[in-house]
């Protein structure tokens, strides 16, 4: 399924959402937010399900968990 761009981003956590991946169930969003002015950027991979959210700090662990999800 390709990403819906006007998707709604996770509620209430500032910083830029970008839509990596999307299922019927699920969203997978990788969210990057200023730690601060000039500072480098923390980027987290969510997971969204709801009412489920989980959060990762690897892309890598986070799509494998994302994927893993189609055979559960």
């Amino acid at each position: 399924m390709t990403p819906n761009p006007h998707a709604p981003r996770p509620p209430g956590d500032p910083g830029r959402w970008t839509m990596l991946q999307q299922r019927i169930d699920r969203s997978f969003w990788q969210w990057d937010r200023d730690l601060e002015a000039g500072a480098d950027v923390l980027t987290r991979f969510v997971i969204l399900r709801p009412p489920e959210r989980l959060d990762y700090d690897t892309f890598d662990e986070a799509e494998a968990m994302f994927e893993a999800m189609d055979e559960g």
